[in-house]
Order: C-alpha cells, then sequence, then structure tokens
C-alpha cells in the first residue's frame, strides 16, 4: 500500500506556498511599485527654497497594496465621496456672458463669524468633467485646507452641480476666462488672503491655460471694474491628473479593444445626462445639435455634435490644440505643481520638456496613483496621496517663497448638509488669447538623481 501524505503535510505546503506568494508580491511592490515620483524643474526658486520642504515628493508614494493597479486606483477614487460627506454654502457669480458659475464655499467657511481670520489663505478647486463639489476629491482636499486653518471653496462650471445653463456657452476646458470670475470674486471678498488653486483631470487642463494667460497679462476686468489683482491673482497652484494633451488622451480613449475605453463609455454617459438635463436652454442658447449629442455613446461622437463650433472652434482637433497644456506651460510664472501618474488612463503625455525649462513648475510623476486617485494606506477611501502632496507643496511655497505663516486656530470638523445658493455677484474677464511658446521636443531625464533626491532630504531635516 502506498504512504498517503496526512492532512497536515498539505496544510503546511499550503502555508508555505502562501507566504512565499505574499512575500514575493512583498518584494514586487517595494521594488517595482512603492518609489518616489521622478521630478522635473529648473533652477530657481521652487527647488532651492520650495521642493526640500515638501517630503511627499522627495520619499515613495505608496500606494494601497490591495489596490495598486491603475483601474483599481481609478475606480476606488470615486468612490472617495462616499466618505466625505457634502456640507456647503454656495455663492453664485455671474459672468460678462450671462453665465451662472457657483463657489460652493465647504463647511461654510465664508460665513463672518468662522473661527478663520479673514487674512487665512482660500483654496480654490476647480472641478472635472461632469464633476462638481460633490467630488470625493473636492471634498477631501477641502477637508485638508480646513484642518490648515485655510478656507476652502469649489468653482462649479456652467451647468454642472445644479446650476442652470445661462449663457451661448457651456463649460469647456477652453473657459479659463471662468476661472479669473472666480478669482476676481475671491480676491473681492477677501483682499488680504493669499489664493492657491488646484485643478483635477479638465480643471487642470483649465486651471493651465488660466495662469499662463493670466501671468501673460491677458486676463483683465471688465470696463468699469477695479483692477483687484496682477498676473494670475494666484499665490501658487497646482494640476492634478491632467490629460495634458487632450487629443493624445482621446485617442488612448478611443481604442474599444482596450479596457480604457469604457472610461470613454462612462464619461459620455455623464456628457448625455448633463446634456439632457439642460436640453431645453442648451437648444434655445447655442449651435448644439442635441439630439446628435444624445444619439452618441462615445465622447467623441458627442463633441461632434457641436462642442467646437458653439465655442468657436472649426472642428474637435482645433478645440483639442487649443485647451492642451504644452503651450501654456512654458508661460506659468505662478509657481506651479503639475502631479500625474504614469498609469493614468487619461494622461495623454507627459510634459518633461516643457517643465524641465520653466522654474516655476515642478512636475511630479509617481509609477502608479490612476486618475484622480492616487490612494494610499491599508484603506484607500480617506486622505490621499495627492491631499497630502498639494496641501505641503502649497504651504511650502507660502513659507518659503512669501514668508506667509498659516495662522493657529481651532476647526471644528466638518458637519453634514449642503445650503443653497442664498448670494450672487458679477465679474469677468474678457475672452483670453490663446499662448505659444514652444520649443522642439528633446529627450530630457529628471533633474533629480538619488544624490540630489538625498542632499534636498538632508536640507529638509536641517531646516526642520
Amino acid at each position: 500500500m502506498k504512504n498517503v501524505p496526512e492532512a497536515g503535510t498539505y496544510v503546511v505546503g499550503g502555508l508555505v506556498l502562501g507566504a512565499a506568494t505574499v512575500l514575493g508580491y512583498w518584494q514586487h511592490y517595494n521594488d517595482n511599485v512603492a518609489a518616489p515620483p521622478r521630478l522635473w524643474l529648473a533652477d530657481g526658486p521652487l527647488r532651492e527654497k520650495v521642493l526640500p520642504h515638501c517630503s511627499h515628493l522627495l520619499r515613495p508614494f505608496a500606494p494601497t497594496p490591495w489596490a495598486a493597479n491603475q483601474h483599481a486606483q481609478t475606480v476606488l477614487g470615486f468612490m472617495r465621496g462616499l466618505t466625505m460627506r457634502n456640507c456647503y454654502t454656495r455663492q453664485l457669480i455671474l459672468t460678462v456672458d450671462g453665465a451662472t458659475l457657483g463657489l460652493d464655499w465647504f463647511d461654510g467657511c465664508d460665513a463672518t463669524d468662522f473661527p478663520i481670520p479673514t487674512s487665512a489663505p482660500v483654496l480654490l478647486v476647480c472641478h472635472g468633467i461632469n464633476g462638481g463639489s460633490h467630488e470625493g476629491y473636492a471634498k477631501w482636499v477641502c477637508a485638508a485646507a480646513l484642518s490648515h486653518g485655510w478656507r476652502a471653496t469649489v468653482l462649479n462650471y456652467r451647468g454642472c452641480n445644479g446650476l442652470p445653463f445661462t449663457a451661448p456657452r457651456g463649460y469647456a476646458a477652453t473657459m479659463s476666462h471662468d476661472v479669473f470670475t472666480a478669482v476676481y470674486s475671491i480676491k473681492a471678498r477677501y483682499p488680504s488672503a493669499p489664493i492657491v488653486a488646484v485643478g483635477y483631470s479638465l480643471g487642470g487642463l483649465k486651471l493651465t491655460k488660466y495662469v499662463a494667460e493670466a501671468d501673460a497679462g491677458l486676463h483683465t476686468p471688465p470696463p468699469g471694474q477695479p483692477q483687484l489683482f496682477a498676473g494670475s491673482g494666484l499665490a501658487a497652484a497646482a494640476v492634478v491628473s491632467s490629460p495634458v494633451s487632450l487629443g493624445l488622451s482621446a485617442m488612448k480613449l478611443s481604442n474599444p479593444t482596450s479596457l480604457s475605453f469604457l472610461y470613454n463609455l462612462a464619461v459620455a454617459y455623464k456628457l448625455r445626462q448633463n446634456i439632457q438635463q439642460h436640453r431645453r436652454d442648451i437648444q434655445a442658447f447655442s449651435r448644439f445639435d442635441v439630439d446628435a449629442a444624445l444619439a452618441a455613446w462615445t465622447v467623441g461622437g458627442i463633441e461632434d455634435g457641436g462642442l467646437p463650433a458653439s465655442l468657436g472652434f472649426a472642428d474637435r482637433q482645433q478645440y483639442y490644440e487649443s485647451c492642451s497644456s504644452q503651450d501654456y506651460i512654458p508661460g506659468i510664472q505662478t509657481p506651479t505643481l503639475i502631479l500625474l501618474a504614469e498609469d493614468d488612463p487619461f494622461l495623454g503625455i507627459v510634459p518633461d520638456v516643457e517643465c524641465s525649462r520653466n522654474p516655476s513648475t515642478l512636475l511630479a510623476l509617481t509609477r502608479r496613483g490612476g486618475h484622480v486617485a492616487f490612494l494610499q494606506g491599508a484603506w484607500p477611501l480617506g486622505r490621499s496621496y495627492m491631499d497630502d502632496a498639494v496641501m505641503e507643496f502649497f504651504s511650502a511655497t507660502l513659507k518659503h517663497l512669501y514668508g506667509f505663516q498659516s495662522p493657529s486656530v481651532t476647526i471644528p470638523p466638518p458637519s453634514g448638509g449642503a445650503a443653497v445658493a442664498t448670494s450672487a455677484t458679477q465679474s469677468d474677464g474678457q475672452q483670453s488669447a490663446a499662448v505659444n511658446h514652444t520649443e522642439e521636443a528633446v529627450p530630457v531625464t529628471p533633474w533629480v538623481t538619488d544624490a540630489a533626491r538625498a542632499g534636498a532630504l538632508a536640507a529638509a531635516a536641517a531646516a526642520g
């Protein structure tokens, strides 16, 4: 009779195999997943004064071990809205062309009796496509700003998040003058407060375009309104998960054989919902072919329904070129962090050449992170790496470039419930022109070598 292994042998063998698998994955995770972001920036104040105080950009980003995949990060990132309740009061602002925008102030921090001085920094959040203040990334970064003793507000675009459609043009990545409207309104309310702004995805495209144009003097108040600030009016900016090149991003998402095509269908579905909601107003105000758009299944098909024409462009390609960031990044003078993930399914191109030549921009490229996610820790639906990195960059810039000290205040935790709109003001800038500062692309490697990174960490330790 042959010897038959006892049951305990199988159990031990299974435990050994399981342990070996876990150890193998952990080795793979530490070697290939968790890594510091690659950095590109030119010599200047950002490199010398700010970066040494940005520990999150100098140390490894360790994504959630069981959700490090790009699609797991991206999908779970959308779910972060479930773990932070809406708590806003809304201020309506009107543009020169009649559009209605909404500034949603987090936790009612614009109230006169809110325990934050009027000179405290104000964070302005620019949301992504089909988004609004209800998005998880918006709520979490607002909560992070509030914990620093800052005010935070989200700019809701035309027709988004319950706003009416009241102008010939809807929201788009080219509408950078709507950002000017928001900055102008904030500066009018808090003239002594430094303003910082962060844009996510499409909001990153819009914010990049605005900062470059405003720094070139292309955004000014309408006749009869005072000039409240020069340039962008921002002390610093951050761009997170921007496609950078909208045309190349659209090509990636248009491949029906790719898993990323599902994102195209999902975005198109939400766009059709928005169009259906505002169907009557869109038909009354614009040349957009609503019926064709509602019959389309992809973002490109909806855009072909008349979006370029409604914005004054000849075709979709001209629209893509106008809102893509490569030509705007060289013109940025406001200190700006650009945080991207290599595995972002929406990323069109990495602007390494442009950022390596501009001392006012700092490009950080992580290995993982997905799209508007950068989830970290065992529980991925809490504070994310992008929240930490953005707020640390803003704090370091305000302190070490401008000498600003954040106020020491006790802030109550965010409360629940969203308030309705109660006020409206009017301000806007003129339609801005394109900024073209392109240079011939050449291969560029990150300036931050291991030795340079160690030196920056040593400098941060000495400063602390």
